[in-house]
Parts: C-alpha cells; sequence; structure tokens
C-alpha cells in the first residue's frame, strides 16, 4: 500500500499549498527556492518535464532547507527510483500507471496519482493510494463535476490534492472543501518568472496566496 506519512499530509493541510515548479535552467534552482522558503512555502513540486529538472531537485534537496519536496509527472519506473535515490519526500503523476505505483509502493515512496473519473479513483484505491491528484481540476469540470464525482466514495476517507487551472481566483472552492488537504499550481513561480530571475515577483505572488488562504 502506498503510505503517505502523517508529516506531509500535515504540512500540506496545514499550508494548502504545493508549490509547482518547471526549471529549465538549474542554475536558477538555489536561488529560487531561497526566495519561496523565505517567503514562506514549504511543500513543493519539480515537475519531471525539462533536463534541467533532475539536477534542480538535486540542488534543492542539497540544500538541507526544512520542505516537503515531490516530484512530479513521475511517469516511469526509472523515475520513480530517481525520486527514491535523491531522498524525495513524495512523488506525483498525471494518471494512474500500475506499474509505477507498485514500484512506488515496493520502494514505500508516498505516491499521489492523477484522477480525473470515477474509473480512475477505484483503480487507484485498489492499487492502495489513499492521497490523489485531482487532474486536470478545472478543464476537468471544476468543484461541482469533483462534488459529483466523489459523492459514491466519501466513505473510503480518500484525500485530495487539485492541480490544473488553479489560481488566486478558485484556490478557496478547493481548499474549504473538506475531502481536499491542498492544491498545486504553477502561478506562484510561472517559468517566465524564473527565467527571467524575478525574485520580487514571485516572493509576491507566494505571500498573496498565503495571506488569501489564512483569511
Amino acid at each position: 500500500m502506498s503510505s503517505v506519512s502523517t508529516e506531509i499530509i500535515n504540512s500540506i493541510q496545514q499550508s494548502k499549498i504545493i508549490v509547482v515548479l518547471v526549471i529549465e535552467d538549474d542554475s536558477k534552482a538555489s536561488d529560487l527556492i531561497d526566495c519561496l522558503y523565505d517567503s514562506g512555502i514549504k511543500n513543493y513540486e519539480i515537475a519531471l518535464r525539462t533536463n534541467k529538472s533532475r539536477k534542480s531537485a538535486d540542488i534543492i534537496l542539497k540544500k538541507g532547507l526544512d520542505i516537503n519536496l515531490g516530484l512530479g509527472t513521475v511517469l516511469t519506473i526509472d523515475d520513480v527510483n530517481f525520486a527514491a535515490d535523491i531522498g524525495a519526500n513524495f512523488a506525483l503523476a498525471p494518471g494512474t500507471n500500475k506499474t509505477v505505483i507498485d514500484e512506488a509502493n515496493r520502494l514505500n515512496l508516498p505516491f499521489f496519482p492523477g484522477v480525473c473519473t470515477p474509473s480512475d479513483i477505484e483503480k487507484a484505491n485498489e492499487l492502495g493510494c489513499s492521497v490523489l491528484k485531482f487532474f486536470p481540476a478545472e478543464p476537468c469540470g471544476g468543484i461541482n463535476y469533483f462534488k459529483s464525482m466523489i459523492s459514491p466514495y466519501t466513505h473510503l476517507g480518500l484525500r485530495f490534492i487539485s492541480l490544473g487551472g488553479i489560481n488566486l481566483d478558485n484556490i478557496s472552492n478547493y481548499i474549504e472543501n473538506q475531502h481536499f488537504i491542498g492544491v498545486g499550481g504553477s502561478w506562484i513561480a510561472e517559468k517566465k518568472l524564473i527565467e527571467n530571475s524575478d525574485w520580487n515577483e514571485i516572493s509576491k505572488r507566494a505571500k498573496d496566496t498565503l495571506d488569501l488562504i489564512k483569511s
């Protein structure tokens, strides 16, 4: 079964936010994480979508900050093994792949598979996953669709993180719903802001998001 530590769940549930990072230039990784960490962000996902994502994840973890770092877009057994080898706290995927989940379970790596249909939920639950990634949340139909989809499964005690189209305008829809421990998104540290080393704007967005969550 995919075990997710109480510490990770509590950290996400307390802050309500996972900042998704798509890093094209690993030389930006250290300054980027310092900026976000100093702004109060504790939980991160580095998407394995670029040639520099793995090196960036390694750089960030070696800084030894008090953070939870997950790897996203984990699509293969190799991705899972890399996440475990570097000490990632959790991993996420856009879909529900039995082979990948089985490997994560074997390595005792907390894994959040992507779900968007009732069949996805049943498959993920059968594979022992207790925290699921509702993705892509807004294109799938948003919170109203989710409420209809989850209604037959509320007795299972599943928890969710929403990603895909999340921003300041709709974040409250999810964090106010009992089934979600948090949301994830890239709006705080968009690729262009990272490329331009615009740490001031990234810090502002991080603080604005945290202020909204606390309000």
